[in-house]
């Protein structure tokens, strides 16, 4: 029992061209969806507007994180207490105030 290799490797040549169809049309809808996503968030970063944030007298900034539009500074006041303020990235409205106690 013998099989003809040439319809064997016919259907082998099928199957490779349209896997490499098939990876050419997964990669093009991968470039479309960055380049789409993409566009997006530079509009979003472009809303952002410059806001002055007022601290309390004497306090500084000792660190800072940000999570989509909130941001939140640790700040020291002058005697040395520690707070976190978080405020809205957007407009600079204070969203929270945590302020930070020695435990007891």
């Amino acid at each position: 029992m013998t099989t003809d290799w040439t319809k064997t490797a016919s259907l082998l040549k099928a199957v490779v061209i349209g896997l490499g169809v098939l990876i050419v049309l997964a990669a093009a809808a991968v470039v479309t969806e960055l380049v789409r996503r993409g566009g997006s968030v530079v509009d979003a970063a472009g809303g952002y507007a410059t806001v002055a944030v007022s601290l309390p007298p004497g306090a500084r900034v000792i660190a800072m994180t940000g999570e989509d539009d909130a941001l939140s500074l640790l700040l020291e006041d002058g005697g040395g207490g520690q707070r976190i303020v978080t405020v809205d990235r957007r407009s600079g409205a204070v969203l929270g105030t945590l302020t930070l106690t020695p435990g007891r």
